[in-house]
């Protein structure tokens, strides 16, 4: 009888250790997976930054194209119209603006084991990631209605002089007496349409450097986590 107890007891001891070793193993598993997961995250927010810095320096580039057309064209002094810069600035629309989320969805959808040492990072990541859905939602619904304004603000003739001076066509024949005259609808519409044009991107600006520092945060605090042995 003692001996058979002493070997259910070296049994029940033999399984144990054998949990323990495989929680620890499954454990160290889930960590190096997560640590995996966050130097791609890491490299994602990178990226996003890149991506931001990119379309401020578009944007800050159309900027100066309706700083022209405001101070320079509509001046009271230009005869006429010849370049399709001194018309419009940039595309007329803005970008569609989206970042990197494939290695978020795989972290936190996929249904992977994964463990961090710091378990508040959690939080501050999906923090950041709900906060960038909604600031960017907002902006591209924004950039649409912008977008639908501005055909209004041209009209009709305004659409047709952009092409004719985009195309570099029938440019003789193209009235360009309202310049002389800030009462006309020609004047107050392009007028209009690049001060809400300014409005637009300088709002898009502000939301382009509030995520480069909110990534920048997480950066940081994935490259403490990654540090951690």
């Amino acid at each position: 009888m003692r001996y058979a107890v002493g070997e259910i007891v070296l049994v029940v001891i033999g399984i144990l250790i054998a949990l323990s070793i495989n929680n620890w193993n499954e454990k160290d598993k889930a960590k190096s997976e997560g640590k995996v997961l966050l130097a791609l995250l890491k490299q994602d927010l990178h990226e996003d930054i890149i991506y931001f810095k990119s379309l401020r320096t578009e944007y800050n580039g159309w900027l100066n194209q309706i700083e022209n057309i405001l101070t320079n064209v509509l001046d009271g002094k230009t005869e006429k119209i010849t370049r399709l810069d001194q018309y419009a600035a940039g595309r007329s629309s803005l970008n569609y603006v989206s970042v990197n989320k494939i290695t978020f969805l795989e972290m936190f959808n996929s249904g992977k084991n994964i463990e961090f040492n710091n378990q508040e990072i959690i939080r501050n990541i999906k923090d950041h990631f709900q906060y960038t859905d909604i600031v960017l939602r907002k902006l591209n619904s924004d950039n649409d209605v912008f977008f639908q304004q501005s055909m209004k603000f041209y009209g009709v003739q305004g659409v047709n002089t952009y092409q004719r001076l985009k195309n570099n066509r029938n440019l003789e024949y193209i009235d360009w007496s309202w310049l002389k005259n800030p009462r006309s609808s020609e004047y107050i519409n392009l007028e209009a349409i690049m001060l809400y044009y300014k409005l637009a991107i300088e709002a898009n600006l502000d939301v382009m450097i509030e995520l480069e520092k909110k990534s920048s945060v997480i950066i940081d605090q994935i490259a403490m986590e990654l540090e951690v042995k």
